[in-house]
């Protein structure tokens, strides 16, 4: 018995690997994080095979084995206008060239149709006590291209529209494969777990960029906008632990860890290629360096009746651990200090290539609601969430769109038989408006590339992200789940 379900097991497990290396993914909590995986039935306090990301301990409330596979479809809309105050010349006198404002102030749009998969098995071995799980899942990630535009005559890379200082098309993703295991000490009704997950790294991004950090489109007839290129993966290892307890029939409790990829910085390893104005691409050997957080999560259940479950949770978000992505040669640290300059009296300070300060906020999410089972076979379930803003309006840009936001989720969850279940569910993200009104500081004002040492500073200098942001996501989630 034993010996078969190993066998399923692993079948499972490179299948499910596979299908999550093949998708495109998008959906927002806060910054990158991107867990909503089995809607209201993904939080540290359900035993299921979400509990493998969500708190490996909670599977010590589940029994038999469950192949679980789990998708959101996404749309994704929005709307970033980059006004007048954004505009970041290297000479003023750009100013009274309308041209040049034309081709960097307006409205850029994003439409974007987008999957999210989710695939796991877990199992009790056909013991009491032990529990253990798998999945592939990508709970960090981005991924968005912009809307291409008619453009501004005379100034060609306009046609990428006004956010292509900050992205043109582009993914940021992080491939979780976790192995969980639990054990459940009966007399106690406690369960406690622990999971370890490879993570496959890639960064793929596309923007418009210049030498000095400036938003110049041409100069007396010579083109001078040029384009970067990133392309890097790696690898790096994860933990979680938990605890999940359910003191009496009625009440069920989790609380977990998930560690930090890597415990600390991640770095990718890759090519960067630049072209500047109209001169001759390069291309070189690098490394993308940046922190992801760690975080905590809580939540509860309690059967109010023979129908009614109400279910919350919480969770916290490290994101002030995320400083910055830098861009460095192979091998290089990123010496840079907090106030954007290279550090050239560090031997790796020359071998900083790009620096984008993002210094960003922790961030809490809330989520609250009910299960009512119309009968034993069938459950409706819905929700109301909040979740803080990762990102604040110093540095934030059309690659890192966020703000506080409110969800909505309502769905229905029906047991076909003993052996299948169904789910489904809509979900709405309502992200509050963002309008940076003058904040936002990357293009380092207070350091211009004209000044002395201002050149020390064009490492981290990108023109000025300020303007108006708007975003929507409604996705549709559906899973089902095979016991055996």
């Amino acid at each position: 018995m034993i010996r078969s379900r190993f066998w399923r097991i692993s079948v499972i497990a490179s299948l499910a690997a596979v299908g999550a290396l093949a998708t495109p993914r998008e959906a927002e909590a806060s910054g990158y994080l991107t867990a909503r995986f089995g809607a209201d039935h993904g939080t540290p306090a359900q035993p299921n095979t979400f509990a493998v990301y969500f708190n490996p301990a909670a599977l010590g409330g589940t029994t038999g084995t469950t192949i679980t596979g789990d998708v959101s479809v996404l749309l994704r809309f929005v709307k970033y206008n980059r006004t007048a105050d954004a505009l970041s010349p290297s000479n003023d006198s750009s100013l009274a060239d309308q041209s040049y404002i034309d081709a960097n102030t307006g409205t850029a749009s994003l439409t974007n149709l987008l999957a999210l998969p989710f695939v796991g098995v877990n199992t009790d071995f056909g013991t009491k006590n032990l529990r253990a799980g798998y999945a592939a899942y990508v709970p960090f990630g981005g991924l968005a291209t912009w809307d291409r535009i008619r453009g501004v005559p005379g100034s060609p890379g306009s046609t990428d529209g006004v956010q292509r200082w900050h992205n043109i098309s582009g993914q940021i993703l992080a491939v979780y494969n976790t192995f969980a295991i639990a054990y459940k000490i009966a007399p106690a009704k406690l369960s406690i777990g622990a999971s370890v997950s490879p993570v496959i790294h890639n960064v793929a991004t596309a923007r418009a960029r210049n030498a000095d950090g400036s938003d110049d489109t041409v100069s007396n007839g010579s083109l001078i906008e040029g384009r970067s290129f990133i392309n890097a993966t790696g690898i790096n290892l994860a933990a979680s632990a938990g605890v999940y307890y359910e003191p009496t029939d009625t009440l069920r409790f989790g609380l977990s860890y998930l560690s930090q990829p890597g415990f600390g910085e991640t770095r990718m390893s890759g090519v960067l290629r630049t072209q500047l104005g109209a001169g001759q691409e390069s291309k070189a050997d690098i490394d993308f360096l940046q922190e992801y957080p760690d975080i905590i999560r809580f939540g509860g259940a309690w059967r109010a009746t023979e129908r009614l479950e109400l279910r919350g949770d919480v969770e916290f978000v490290r994101w002030n651990v995320f400083k910055r992505q830098c861009v460095v040669e192979k091998g290089a640290k990123c010496a840079v200090a907090d106030d954007g300059r290279r550090l050239t009296e560090d031997p790796d300070g020359q071998r900083v290539q790009l620096n984008v300060p993002r210094n960003w906020d922790n961030a809490v999410g809330v989520r609250v609601g009910p299960g009512y089972w119309i009968n034993e076979k069938l459950e409706a379930f819905g929700s109301l969430g909040m979740t803080t803003p990762a990102v604040p309006k110093e540095t934030i840009d059309a690659s890192t769109i966020d703000a506080l936001r409110l969800y909505l989720t309502f769905g229905a969850r029906y047991e076909i038989n003993k052996h299948w279940a169904l789910a489904g569910s809509y979900n709405h993200i309502y992200f509050f408006n963002v309008d940076t009104k003058g904040a936002n500081d990357q293009n380092i004002t207070a350091h211009p590339a004209s000044s002395p040492g201002g050149g020390d500073y064009n490492v981290s200098r990108s023109p000025s992200a300020d303007g108006r942001y708007r975003s929507q996501i409604g996705f549709l989630n559906v899973n089902v789940a095979y016991t055996f």
